[in-house]
């Protein structure tokens, strides 16, 4: 880690913002200045701030950086005045709202012209003397530099532009030991936003401005600065600022060739058409990297499940009967005194009996009910492997959950278990219980199942449940998936043929595309409110996003939790692994949400 004390930093765009506090920051630290600013008189203040704070020397030129003959003599200057750079800060820029067929050639040029152009200028005036001094340019690009938005085209081009040049200077100057950063602040409370240009056709300046400070820019600029300084010191290629940066870096990174989509969902047009405004009751992503519980639960799962069965399934055979052995052994039921349980048998004529077994927690309330469908592939797991993650719901939550043993393939395949899951349901109807008092869940097979005992209870005319909740769902027996070969290698249970195997056991000899078998290809209109949770690195990954998307389409109230580096259907292993009782925390409060009718909280809000 490098120490900016005796150094000397260049810094444009340094009357306010970022430059100030990326000036006052350096200056408390010891280094020299060398700053630039369009505005004489908010640069010389700055530079008496800087002064008082430490700084040894500085040197100030007021100068407009797309002028490249003026960067050459601000570099000549600082050298003959206090000496060579170490540091390069390309940080001045200008905002511009509108939408591209409202925005002349002339007005796109001139953002071009100071946030691309500024930094090509200033990293070529400065190169010799930070190639010498081995020393770093740090290039403030922005969060829509990242991904594009829609009303913001000639802004995110130059953002776009900083980046790729300095990813690209980043290599060629790597031999000179020279580290290049490209920055990307999300929102920051800057003037920025209230200097914006506004073209033909964009929202009001008022509207636009109150709607960016108090949905977009709430970091204020001593925090962006601390956290940008932090990722030179420690010479990062990409240093995100704020946790919306990090979020829209994540969706891009996950899914590069359709976040468009998944971004639509994220930013909302407003009701004019114009600018678009952050909803994160769509998509949620956990960025937090694995608990070391959850590391060894993943190492421990791979080694006694996947690794032992995979071979197997790449052969296209699958012991169902040593899988459920295999399964049984791994899971160990903890004692919850607090949670009772209670055997049912549901007689049925023709059939046999349908088994399940109510939970609830002896002191709770019980005001709601959770229809749980396990799941296992459609060929194994039962009520008492996911005994530990239903009891620990219905305590959280308060509820009564009715965990369901229906039939499984290959002895039983499709449509058994979708007639056991309508029976279930049913069942809680003659119970007394109203529609609005239940939800409905499953995880993986389990989450297939639910949604398609939604689309059942449609084609029947049939009441829905307040809330559908479904953990990493199997939703495409197909296998038509990209993450079932993407994440082969990186996922803790399954490999993509494990997956495509199940689904050709219980699909028989039925087309696959069958939407009750696979709930993807169906209509999900009418859907109830739906909450999805899925891991990056599940090979069911896709099966989650594509059906989110879907659903969104489809008219329905869905929200996408995107957890980090977390096993197939994590809260299953509570207590095992701290992940597993935090979701656990979040679908309690959904649960309990769904069935009082109020707004169910954001991720923020549950923990």
């Amino acid at each position: 880690m490098i120490s900016f004390k005796s150094r000397l930093a260049v810094i444009t765009g340094a009357g306010s913002g970022i430059g100030r506090a990326l000036a006052l920051a350096l200056a408390k630290e010891g280094a020299s200045l060398a700053l630039a600013d369009i505005n004489p008189e908010t640069l010389a203040a700055v530079a008496e701030e800087a002064k008082a704070a430490g700084a040894p020397q500085i040197y100030q030129q007021t100068f407009d950086v797309v002028d490249e003959s003026a960067w050459g003599a601000f570099a000549e200057r600082v050298k003959t005045e206090i000496g060579m750079a170490d540091l390069v800060f390309n940080n001045a820029g200008i905002a511009r709202m509108g939408r591209f067929e409202h925005t002349s050639s002339e007005a796109f040029a001139s953002v071009m012209d100071v946030n691309f152009w500024g930094v090509v200028y200033g990293t070529r005036a400065f190169l010799s003397q930070v190639k010498l001094r081995q020393g770093s340019f740090v290039n403030i690009s922005s969060v829509f530099g990242l991904i594009g938005v829609p009303g913001n085209s000639h802004y995110c081009a130059s953002k776009f532009g900083v980046r790729g040049f300095s990813e690209s200077i980043r290599q060629e100057f790597a031999q000179f030991g020279v580290h290049v950063a490209s920055v990307h602040p999300g929102g920051i409370n800057t003037n920025i936003a209230k200097s914006a240009e506004f073209d033909e056709g964009a929202e009001s300046r008022e509207q636009m401005l109150k709607r960016v400070h108090e949905k977009g820019l709430v970091m204020p600029p001593a925090k962006a600065a601390d956290i940008i300084l932090a990722g030179v010191r420690k010479r990062k290629p990409r240093i995100l600022v704020g946790n919306d940066a990090k979020l829209l870096s994540f969706i891009q990174r996950l899914i590069p060739a359709s976040y468009p989509k998944v971004l639509g969902y994220i930013l909302k047009r407003e009701d004019d058409g114009a600018g678009a405004g952050y909803n994160p009751g769509d998509v949620i992503a956990r960025l937090q990297k694995p608990s070391l519980r959850s590391r060894f639960t993943s190492w421990l799962i791979r080694r006694k499940f996947k690794n032992k069965y995979a071979a197997a399934a790449e052969n296209g055979d699958v012991d169902v009967a040593e899988v459920r052995a295999g399964q049984g052994k791994m899971i160990i039921v903890r004692k919850m005194p607090k949670v009772s349980t209670e055997d049912v048998s549901i007689a049925r004529e023709g059939l046999p009996d349908l088994k399940g077994q109510w939970q609830w927690p002896t002191a709770g309330n019980n005001d709601h009910t959770i229809l749980y469908l396990h799941g296992g592939g459609y060929v194994f797991c039962d009520v008492s492997t996911h005994t530990n993650m239903t009891r620990r719901w219905a305590e959280l939550a308060q509820a009564r959950l009715f965990s369901v043993d229906y039939r499984l393939a290959p002895e039983h395949p499709y449509p058994a278990a979708v007639d056991d899951a309508l029976a279930a349901y049913d069942w809680l109807l003659q119970q007394g219980i109203s529609p609005e008092k239940i939800v409905v869940a499953g995880d993986s097979a389990g989450g297939g199942l639910s949604s398609a005992l939604m689309l059942r209870l449609k084609s029947l005319g049939r009441p829905m449940p307040s809330g559908l909740l479904l953990l990493s769902p199997f939703t495409d027996l197909i296998g038509t998936g990209a993450s079932l070969d993407a994440n082969n290698d990186a996922c803790a249970f399954f490999t993509g043929n494990m997956i495509r195997g199940f689904g050709h056991l219980y699909g028989g000899e039925l087309a696959l595309d069958t939407p009750e078998i696979s709930p993807l290809y169906g209509d999900l209109s009418g859907f109830p409110k739906t909450r999805i949770y899925v891991g990056n690195t599940e090979v069911l990954e896709d099966d989650s996003l594509r059906f989110f998307a879907k659903a969104r389409e489809a008219g329905v109230d869905a929200e996408l939790h995107v957890w980090e580096d977390q096993p197939h259907v994590w809260p299953v292993l509570y207590p095992m692994m701290p992940e597993a009782d935090l979701a656990l925390h979040e679908m309690a409060e959904f649960s309990r949400a769904c069935t009082r009718g109020d707004p169910v909280p954001t991720l923020e809000e549950t923990v």
